[in-house]
Parts: C-alpha cells; structure tokens; sequence
C-alpha cells in the first residue's frame, strides 16, 4: 500500500510538472493556438481525414467540444472539414497545407525541448522513467473509465 505521504509528494510534483509543461506549451510551441486546439491538431497530425465523432473520441472530449474546437481551427486556415461523396451525414476533419506546417513547428519546437531535457538524464534512469511514466498514464486512464459521473 502506497504511504499518504507518498501520494502527496507525487501530487506536488505533479502539480509543478503541469506548470512547467503550461510554461512550456505558452512560450514554445503552441505556435499562436491554445493548447487545445494543439491538442486537437497532434490528433490530426496522427491521423488525417478523421471524423468529428473519432476525433471526440481521441480527445476525450463531447462531440459538441471538439465541433467549436474544429471551427476555431478552421476560421484560422488550419483545418477543412469535408463531407465524403458516399455519406453526405459525415463529417471528416482534415489538416490544410497551413495546418500541416503549424503542426511541424509544434513537433519540431516540442521535440527539440524535450530533448534537451531528457538529454540530461542518465539513460538507464530514463528508461525506467519512461517506462514508469507509461504505466502511471495507463493505470490512470483505468481509473477513469471505471469512475462514474457523479
């Protein structure tokens, strides 16, 4: 069983990770878009020509959200929406030249932080790290499909 104060000291670094990851996304990377439509253009940027609904579902967010989140991104040129020739009822979501090169810059600015950082960690504490890292994000994405709405 994991000790309250253990639970407690992870929280706070948590807590500082969250703000410097804020910092971060603020200054480096975003590349003039909030965080959630950066969000929502690394999903793209994953996988193109997605519908709205799997895109929503990507996200963990309502169909609703992601459908004000997609017409922020494509009132600035970043992202189309097409509605297939073979079912007029669906929408797609699709990076536009201009959505693909924001998208590089934010990888590229993203990738070249991170690297920096994890550069500074001896490789075998890294790895575990990471590893670990992983585990903590699937453990809690368990925890969350489980939990119920109150």
């Amino acid at each position: 069983m994991v000790s309250i104060e253990k639970v407690k000291e992870f929280r706070e670094y948590l807590r500082h990770f969250e703000r410097e990851i804020e910092i971060q996304n603020s200054s480096n990377c975003c590349c003039g878009v909030t965080l959630t439509q950066c969000h929502t253009l690394m999903e793209l940027d994953k996988q193109d020509n997605v519908s709205l609904k799997k895109l929503a579902e990507r996200l963990y967010q309502d169909k609703s959200t992601v459908s004000r989140i997609v017409e922020g991104l494509v009132s600035l040129g970043l992202v189309d929406r097409v509605i297939p020739q073979n079912n007029r009822r669906m929408i797609l979501i699709i990076l536009t030249k201009q959505g693909i090169s924001v998208c590089k810059k934010i990888n590229a600015g993203n990738n070249q932080y991170f690297q920096n950082v994890l550069n500074s960690i001896p490789q075998e504490q890294l790895l575990i790290f990471v590893d670990s890292f992983k585990t903590i994000v699937s453990k809690m994405s368990e925890a969350n499909n489980k939990k119920t709405i109150c």
